[in-house]
């Protein structure tokens, strides 16, 4: 019983820092995003499409976590995204 209660505090530990990772790295973008519409570098269109991106982003990212294991493949796509998404909130921003 010991050791169930353990494993169990040990799993939602790690999912729970897994949920925080990617919920930084999202406060990251927005905030990007944020200066950038304050500046007047991203217009309000420009934030929208961004956010639609970063919403594909984040279904992709539940998508391959559906089935309780993300494959190396869908690992290196959600990564492509992610790096595409980036690119996007510098391109806008730098344009």
């Amino acid at each position: 019983m010991k050791n169930l209660v353990l494993s169990f505090a040990i799993l939602t530990s790690v999912l729970s820092f897994a949920q925080q990772r990617e919920d930084r790295n999202l406060r990251g973008e927005r905030k990007r995003v944020a200066q950038g519409i304050k500046s007047g570098e991203i217009k309000p269109r420009e934030a929208v499409a961004i956010e639609k991106q970063a919403q594909d982003v984040k279904q992709a990212k539940r998508a391959a976590a559906a089935d309780g294991q993300i494959t190396v493949k869908e690992r290196a796509k959600i990564a492509r995204q992610d790096k595409q998404l980036d690119r996007t909130i510098y391109r806008k921003k730098h344009n």
